[in-house]
């Protein structure tokens, strides 16, 4: 267990003084060994507390504020190995230090407010998306587990009324608990999102949201042609049906709008015909003067006048 940890904090401290040797799925494995042991640890007190004061130790090295990466990964770890491992109040000296630090003292508003602003200020954890949403799921994932439950008729007011970052926490609560096709329930608040293009204002805050969300395919996105062959088959049933009735047609054609789309449409339709002819008589022309040609130059061949 110790060496785990030893790895995690080099893997920080390799992050902070030179990112290029840094390795993100060394780092992941590192972090995720160094959990699976947790529940281990809540039957061996006497090696929860050991383990404790070594994190403790490692944790002293360095400010927590050196790096979005170190306060990020070890608040979460800390704050995971105090609810999982300690079950007799003798292996909280690591968080109870952390949490020292804290603005904000309470673990889910603490998440909520400062490290999901962290998580997803400009540039967060050098543009690195893999170990980003890691943190973002071991984030939401505490909070399913040990804070409050996922609210399942969260309304778009109540939604609106939260921070970017903590939109994107809820979003990932969200999907841990209903499931990551929650968007295509068409009860779910995140398919009336998408219907009124909500995803698509959140992604403009910044490229980290839209990444986000593209991947999670909450962004309605639809290409050019895809919204023209659509709104071509929506005007061509609205023809069809206008043209059934004669009577019904020449009603509509009254009303301004439709009257502008029709006059517009015949306008158009107008030029079109006559382009066209002109294209045909130019071509016209042109062949039958190209076969002049062709014939002068026969005769004048044959000796012609």
């Amino acid at each position: 267990m110790k060496s785990y940890i030893d790895d995690l904090f080099k893997y920080i401290d390799t992050y902070e003084s030179n990112y290029s040797q840094f390795e993100t799925e060394a780092f992941l494995q590192t972090y995720n060994g160094i959990t699976t042991v947790y529940q281990t640890l809540r039957s061996d007190r006497n090696q929860a507390v050991e383990v404790d004061y070594y994190f403790l130790d490692k944790i002293k090295l360095q400010p927590l504020t050196s790096s979005d990466l170190r306060q990020l990964a070890v608040q979460v770890l800390i704050t995971r190995f105090e609810s999982e491992v300690d079950t007799d109040g003798r292996c909280n000296q690591a968080y109870s230090y952390c949490r020292n630090l804290r603005p904000v003292k309470q673990d889910v508003p603490f998440f909520e407010k400062n490290l999901a602003q962290l998580l997803f200020n400009e540039g967060s954890l050098n543009n690195n998306f893999r170990i980003n949403a890691f943190l973002l799921e071991e984030m939401a994932s505490y909070i399913n587990k040990y804070g409050k439950s996922v609210k399942t008729d969260l309304n778009p007011e109540q939604f609106d009324g939260l921070t970017d970052p903590a939109k994107m926490l809820e979003l990932m609560r969200r999907r841990l608990a209903l499931g990551p096709n929650i968007v295509k329930d068409r009860t779910s608040l995140e398919f009336h999102l998408q219907r009124v293009s909500t995803f698509n204002r959140v992604g403009a805050k910044g490229r980290l949201f839209e990444q986000y969300l593209t991947q999670w395919d909450y962004l309605a996105r639809t290409s050019l042609w895809a919204r023209l062959n659509g709104w071509l088959k929506e005007l061509g049933a609205k023809f069809r049906g206008a043209f059934q009735s004669f009577g019904y047609f020449r009603l509509l054609s009254t009303q301004r709008k439709l009257a502008y789309l029709t006059y517009t449409l015949a306008i158009v339709i107008a030029l079109g015909i006559a382009l066209g002819s002109m294209a045909l008589w130019g071509s016209y022309e042109d062949n039958k003067l190209e076969e002049f040609q062709q014939r002068a130059n026969e005769l004048h061949d044959m000796g012609g006048p």
